[in-house]
């Protein structure tokens, strides 16, 4: 890893810290706890102090709202109605005291004045009364009378507060009238004028005992102020919370009450403490980190040449980070819920399975502070993930999302079983993890889809679905190989086969090995008339120039062909097998030529520029290659000739040192040989001569 490489490291661990820092609550106050119901505490928490234990706002909003709910509204005697009603009588005697005769017309113009209209032949059996200054006198004092008894209108209520100059007073309901009694009994006083009554009643009869709205608010506020916060206390010395009990949700809010305590009383770390603490941290995270790139950069390092190489490992961690943060901080989900498998799994498939359990042990060590040092899901997420990668590696389902998605649901079922059953929790509690486990797993390989696909196109990776796209005969590549290379294509073909065969006898990937060698020729495409395969008289060339200018163009159709293959985007691994299917080894004929002619000859104008075969496949490529064209270009009377010319090659390769570099053994090159022998049989060898059979019947 370079300067470049550490800096982001660093910026990593800077950015995870300050997360951390940003999102935990009370972070800088002593002390800290970051407990949740359910969980098992790991230590004795003992009360330091006396503090007040506080009602859950839940809790409180409940008493508040029943409180509220339980007040009764308060009522007052309002003045208002009975001013009215003696305003109304005012106006319908005043054109009737004008009068020395009242007749119909003017008690009908009388009621008029307060907007009632009433026939006058309504009213010819009231003209009659006499004494209208005395009617008019005991109608007031009755009016008046009814209004001080109190008179109410639409209340169920048996009783109510009455509140008058700020003193409440209780009083049943029926120490009031209603606004129905009191008007009959306004018509039983007066039945002689019933036509003049019947229609003033409702003008001289209303409510005057009303409810108070403001008032019932004010005395809202009040009774809310005198809701006790608290309930209880905790005494110095009380335990809190038991060693290895079952943390209650009652057990969290008394340590919320008492983080509340410690606030009230500006207890905090000092600077230089808090400045330790996140010290502490960024050392811890940027120690995780360092070893996760270290290990990353020390498999396959040829490939993490560039900066924007290790990024992938360190956005891991951070997406960890920001799923932990988001169920732990914001919605408050259960963490079994979070993706752990994600980026565990991409990093198995992306790199290798080693890795990704490196990487699992790495991302749990992240995760935990962000989920509160909580235990069972990190237990769950690594027994369940480490297994899951086994059994990929076993099978070898590295590209089978299905099948990979089945062995994370089985796991994860498995161990929340297993734990399940030592904790004897419910059933309910054991389905519901199951469910969880789902869900994580679920989301877990759909980012997979999503992510590993990205960097493997992003790094160019020969994948098992590219590779059986390049397999299609339709390619660009293989179609001009098939039409202008005749012969390079069917050499090509035939190497595939027997590299096939041999990849899958010594564990290689057969699939590479095959695509591998359907492209390691298409350089021959290029100058196909040089090359032997394509032209009987390619010898007519080749006599014309020196032959270290042949050498030249024949070796150029291995950069002609990494040229192509990057073109047409062709997989890394791939074009690795086009640039050293040859390796280092010479151009014999030419050289040989050369010497002959007693030229003056650079052995490395002759010599392929390399590498060496640095993987399996790009050794069985070499192999099956210079076999192939060995055996076609010989009379092959019996097996033992074919053994013979897979023996010479091989054992000429590993003289010249072409298999230094990959890795193979010397059992792999023996199995090789049994594997490309019945291949090679069937295409090369000639059918058996019968002898004639000279006796005639």
């Amino acid at each position: 890893m370079n300067s470049k490489n550490i800096f982001i490291i660093i910026l990593t661990a800077f950015v995870i810290v300050g997360l951390y820092h940003l999102i935990a609550v009370d972070r800088f106050s002593y002390p800290e706890y970051q407990l949740k119901a359910g969980q098992v505490a790991e230590t004795d928490i003992i009360a330091p102090f006396d503090f007040p234990i506080l009602k859950t706002p839940e809790q409180l909003s409940a008493e508040q709202e029943q409180s509220i709910q339980e007040l009764p509204m308060p009522y007052r005697i309002d003045d208002e109605p009975l001013f009215e009603a003696l305003t109304v009588l005012d106006k319908v005697w005043e054109p009737i005291f004008q009068q020395t005769e009242v007749t119909a017309e003017i008690i009908a113009d009388a009621l008029s004045r307060v907007g009632l209209r009433v026939s006058a032949e309504d009213l010819e059996s009231v003209q009659k009364l006499s004494g209208w200054n005395q009617l008019y006198d005991d109608l007031r004092t009755q009016v008046s009378r009814l209004y001080e008894i109190g008179i109410y209108e639409n209340i169920n209520a048996d009783s109510i507060n009455l509140w008058d100059m700020g003193q409440e007073s209780h009083y049943s309901i029926d120490d009031f009238i209603s606004t129905k009694v009191a008007r009959d009994s306004l018509m039983a006083m007066f039945a002689e004028a019933e036509g003049l009554i019947n229609p003033l009643s409702n003008l001289l009869i209303k409510a005057n005992i009303s409810p108070d709205p403001k008032l019932h608010s004010a005395l809202s506020q009040q009774r809310l102020r005198e809701i006790p916060e608290t309930e209880g206390v905790v005494l110095q010395n009380e335990v809190i919370i038991r060693k290895n009990a079952r943390v209650t949700q009652s057990d969290i809010n008394k340590l919320e009450s008492l983080q509340a305590a410690y606030r009230s009383r500006n207890v905090a770390r000092t600077p230089f403490r808090q400045l330790l603490s996140a010290l502490g941290m960024l050392i811890y995270f940027l120690l995780i980190l360092l070893l996760a790139n270290h290990y990353y950069a020390v498999h396959n390092p040829d490939e993490r040449e560039h900066t924007v190489d290790y990024l992938p490992v360190n956005l891991g961690f951070l997406l960890l980070v920001l799923f932990s943060i988001l169920s732990n901080n914001v919605f408050s989900l259960n963490n079994l819920l979070i993706p752990f498998a994600l980026t565990v799994i991409a990093a198995a498939i992306l790199v290798n399975v080693d890795y990704g359990i490196f990487y699992s042990i790495c991302s749990m060590l992240i995760m935990l502070p962000f989920i509160n040092w909580e235990t069972y899901p990190p237990v769950v997420f690594i027994l369940s993930t480490i297994s899951t990668l086994v059994l990929i590696r076993r099978q070898k389902a590295h590209h089978e999302y299905l099948t990979i998605w089945f062995y994370l649901m089985l796991t994860s079922l498995i161990v929340n079983l297993a734990i399940s059953i030592y904790k004897n929790d419910s059933i309910t509690i054991l389905f519901r993890n199951i469910g969880f486990g789902m869900i994580s797993g679920s989301l877990s390989i759909m980012g997979v889809l999503m992510i590993v696909p990205y960097y493997e196109r992003l790094w160019n990776r020969a994948t098992k679905q590219t590779l059986l796209e390049l397999l299609d005969f339709n390619h660009p590549l293989l179609k001009k190989l098939a039409t202008s290379a005749v012969g390079t294509y069917h050499h090509s073909l035939i190497v595939g086969n027997l590299t096939e065969r041999a990849a899958e006898a010594i564990g290689a990937n057969p699939l590479l090995a095959r695509v591998g060698s359907y492209y390691h020729d298409i350089g021959k495409t290029i100058n196909t008339e040089i090359f032997t395969e394509n032209n009987d008289e390619s010898s007519e060339i080749h006599d014309k120039i020196t032959p270290d200018k042949s050498a030249a163009l024949i070796k150029n159709h291995v950069l002609e062909g990494t040229s192509l293959a990057k073109k047409y985007k062709i997989p890394q691994p791939v074009i690795d097998i086009i640039v050293q299917h040859h390796g280092t080894t010479k151009i014999r004929y030419f050289w040989d030529q050369a010497e002959k002619m007693n030229l003056t000859a650079n052995p490395d104008s002759y010599q392929y520029p390399g590498p060496k075969p640095q993987s399996k496949e790009a050794a069985l490529v070499m192999i099956a290659d210079i076999v192939e064209s060995t055996t076609k270009a010989k009379t092959i009377g019996s097996e033992e000739d074919i053994v013979k010319i897979i023996d010479d090659t091989i054992s000429r390769l590993i003289t010249d040192g072409q298999f230094d570099e990959a890795p193979i053994t010397m059992k792999d090159l023996s199995v090789i040989k049994d594997a490309m022998l019945p291949v090679l049989g069937s295409i090369y060898r000639k059918r058996l001569d019968y002898p004639e059979d000279n006796d005639k019947a």
